[in-house]
């Protein structure tokens, strides 16, 4: 017997994409899709996100929205959570034995980390440390600020060179400055890290002490999210 689709939809700055698991088998497509039979669906998206509601997208313009209503869902899901958090979750669910420490970097239309010690959240300060330049962050309003300096918003594409390098010279500067212990697993991913891949090598050069990989997330989607959003809807019906 078939069991009911299962939905996972992403917003991210410049895009959606949607994960639907039929029968033990994931497809990908662009954009809001709902299936034609009933279903089950989870959200994740950029910001603070409860029940749907996106409140701080500020790449987005959704300081306090109903996303689901403005995806065009006749109901509210039934997972709803942060797309760090998604994808972080979703990268520890990849990986064999899934590490004790994990810290998720994202650089896409903005610039967030997530932080998992033995699956569980972490508290942890990065897009929004200062101390990056003169820049003010639309977001949290403070000169400086991590995601202000190399969020993809901020910077030219192409990436030059210079900027390539202060680039690497940040993220590992706010790494180390989120002090998680040496040997753990630091995940970069989005869309900046998959149009350069030579920021990897680099950024590994770089923080040696740690443990650098690249997102196992299948070659087709948005990210890792789908992965964590999907673990929490099949856990709700257990």
């Amino acid at each position: 017997m078939s069991m009911q689709p299962l939905v996972a939809v992403e917003v991210g700055g410049s895009s959606v994409q949607t994960a639907t698991l039929i029968d033990g088998t994931i497809a990908f497509a662009d954009g809001v899709v709902q299936p034609e039979t009933t279903y089950r669906y989870g959200l994740a998206a950029p910001g603070w996100v409860v029940d749907g509601r996106v409140r701080g997208a500020h790449h987005l313009g959704w300081m306090d929205v109903e996303a689901w209503e403005e995806l065009g869902f006749p109901r509210r899901p039934e997972v709803s959570l942060n797309d760090a958090e998604a994808g972080a979750l979703g990268e520890w669910l990849l990986r064999d034995g899934t590490p004790m420490e994990l810290l998720y970097v994202v650089i896409g239309t903005g610039v967030g980390a997530v932080r998992l010690s033995a699956g569980e959240l972490v508290e942890v300060e990065f897009g929004h440390q200062v101390g990056f330049g003169d820049a003010v962050c639309g977001g949290c309003g403070r000169r400086g600020c991590l995601d202000a300096a190399i969020g993809g918003h901020a910077l030219p594409t192409p990436l030059p060179t210079d900027d390539q390098a202060r680039v690497i010279e940040s993220l590992a500067r706010a790494v180390r400055m989120a002090e998680i212990p040496a040997g753990a697993t630091v995940v970069f991913a989005g869309g900046l890290v998959r149009s350069h891949p030579g920021l990897l090598p680099a950024l590994q050069d770089s923080l040696s002490e740690l443990r650098v990989e690249g997102s196992l997330a299948p070659r087709g989607a948005k990210s890792a999210a789908y992965v964590g959003v999907l673990d929490l809807l099949a856990r709700s019906l257990a």
